[in-house]
């Protein structure tokens, strides 16, 4: 059986990415794997999400090495910035930056 391709989501303990991953997660004919990303890996939606299959790491986005160490072999990402815990645009711009770099 081949490996399956990984795809990293981060925010996956909300609504909006936690939509990916559950579309992922319930294609049993999928050919992803989903790792998740979450900063508290013993929250009640963390386990259940790796009670469904998911490889639940713990990340930080406005740390690059920790984006960096999570993103290392993946496929693809899908990356939510959490401007409604902070309101700040430069926050979010910088997790954006984050992102960009860790990805590239």
């Amino acid at each position: 059986m081949a490996q399956k391709k990984i795809i990293v989501g981060f925010g996956a303990t909300g609504a909006q990415e936690g939509g990916v991953v559950h579309a992922i997660l319930n294609d049993p004919n999928s050919e992803f794997a989903v790792h998740t990303v979450t900063r508290d890996s013993n929250s009640e939606k963390a386990k259940e999400l790796a009670k469904m299959g998911a490889e639940v790491v713990t990340g930080q986005i406005d740390d690059l090495q920790s984006m960096k160490r999570v993103l290392s072999g993946a496929y693809g990402t899908y990356f939510v910035t959490f401007f409604w815990e902070h309101f700040s645009p430069e926050k979010e711009k910088s997790e954006a930056k984050n992102m960009a770099e860790a990805a590239k």
